[in-house]
């Protein structure tokens, strides 16, 4: 008699829940579409995906975005739109094919439960009505001893049977956590694989410009107190592939990158950022820190023996420092310590120039 009163408490519960949701949901409607059409800004997924984040606050990188946009554009066309979805919103074709796996593989587990349930709940309902007769017929005095062994015997087929119900179902239960466990886990690696460099395994591009906007959020409401930005460029990277070849270029790469994660570690933000340039986001470190890391690295690659069928292969690498000005964007904080690597490669390589105001 238990389980109708736990399933109407439930189903209570999530009926309590779904109101809540779609009163929410009403609410941003009634804010975002009008929004929307005085802007002249067409009623699509992507839009309304884009504006109802918008205005729920959630991502304050999505927010400048779209903020800088909406003045800059007399019209908020669908290039606009694409563009700024793709930068938070697209996702690989690995994303796709795991995501798409996980739902078919849900929608399967949750057939298997409902039937299972299903079963367990008839087992018990028959179980429930069989005891219920058993007492009464005990109670009245209706049964010979031949007739009581039977029940009795009937009563512990019964028994078996509600509890082998049961049991299956614990045992479906316990499968399905398992696979969507590892189906999240799955979707983790693709979501990491999607954010790493396949050769140097440093973060990629992609994952430094998202994180970029994320730092720049925390400091600016004053979670660290600086933060910093170094970018390298191995000084003659072409001449290394037309003399040694690629695979030899690949190896000064990695090796690189190795030098780079060991002196920025996990708490700075080391990429690849494209070729043979990296760039380090250093976290609330000091001036004097940050150029004497980045000095390190200069000096500890020049030092490092790179030999190649028994001739050292001379590897140098030059470096520029920008520190990030309150207010500015990404493009101008990059620019800066892109012409201050500049200035190294101009002074004869092999050294650290820093931006200065």
């Amino acid at each position: 008699m238990e389980r109708p009163i736990n399933n109407n408490h439930v189903n209570s519960s999530v009926d309590a829940d779904f109101s809540e949701l779609m009163d929410f949901s009403y609410d941003m409607a009634k804010k975002l579409l009008p929004f929307l059409a005085r802007r002249r800004i067409p009623l699509t997924p992507e839009n309304y995906h884009l504006f109802y984040d918008y205005f729920l606050g959630s991502n304050p990188e999505l927010t400048r975005q779209l903020n800088e946009a909406l003045q800059k554009e007399s019209l908020f066309t669908p290039a606009v739109s694409n563009r700024i979805y793709k930068t938070f919103y697209e996702i690989d074709s690995e994303h796709v094919k795991v995501l798409t796996q996980m739902g078919e593989q849900i929608e399967t587990i949750s057939t298997s439960l409902e039937e299972n349930l299903g079963q367990s709940l008839d087992s018990t309902g028959r179980f429930q009505h069989f005891l219920n007769d058993s007492v009464s017929q005990i109670e009245h005095g209706q049964l010979r001893a031949e007739e009581m062994k039977r029940l009795v015997d009937s009563l512990l087929s019964e028994t078996k049977n509600a509890l082998d119900s049961q049991s299956a179902l614990a045992d479906l239960m316990e499968a399905s956590n398992k696979v969507i466990v590892a189906l999240t886990e799955e979707l983790k690696d693709k979501t990491r694989q999607a954010n790493i460099d396949d050769l140097t395994q440093l973060y990629n591009r992609r994952f430094m410009k998202q994180r970029f906007g994320e730092l720049i959020h925390e400091f600016s409401v004053g979670g660290f107190k600086s933060l910093s930005m170094a970018i390298f460029d191995l000084d003659r990277f072409k001449t290394i592939n037309d003399t040694w070849g690629h695979s030899v270029g690949d190896k000064v790469l990695v090796i690189t990158s190795k030098i780079i994660k060991s002196f920025a570690g996990d708490y700075h933000v080391a990429c690849r950022y494209g070729g043979e340039e990296f760039v380090i986001l250093f976290v609330g470190l000091e001036e004097t820190e940050v150029e004497s890391l980045t000095e390190s690295i200069r000096k500890k690659l020049e030092e490092t023996q790179i030999t190649i069928r028994g001739e050292n292969i001379p590897v140098t690498i030059s470096a520029g420092i920008s520190y990030y000005v309150p207010g500015e964007d990404e493009i101008a904080f990059i620019t800066r310590a892109d012409k201050a690597l500049y200035e190294a490669k101009a002074a004869g390589r092999n050294q650290v120039k820093v931006a200065r105001e």
